[in-house]
């Protein structure tokens, strides 16, 4: 657990972060519990099928017929210039 608070000190002193005590022990529990999981990972034998099948089917990708944009615009509340106008939602309210 030292070594891996040393890291954190090191890694917070690097991205200009001031921590507290308690905040470095944190990380450095996360970043153990982290390092875990990869070292759990790296056990996996490659090729591995999984014990449990995908419970829900992959669909193959391929080109399917989209919207027709004057139908789609003609539904909208509000349009310019072909496109369809929103509120904005990051920022100043106001008028869209």
């Amino acid at each position: 657990m030292e070594e891996t608070s040393k890291q954190v000190r090191k890694l917070s002193h690097l991205a200009r972060l001031s921590l507290t005590p308690e905040e470095e022990g944190e990380l450095a529990g996360r970043l153990e519990q982290m390092v875990g999981y990869l070292q759990a990972l790296s056990q996996v034998e490659e090729g591995a099928e999984p014990d449990t099948p995908c419970a829900v089917p992959f669909r193959p990708d391929g080109v399917a017929p989209s919207l027709d944009r004057d139908k789609l615009l003609a539904q909208a509340p509000l349009t310019r210039d072909g496109y369809v106008v929103t509120p904005r939602s990051v920022g100043e309210g106001g008028e869209a």
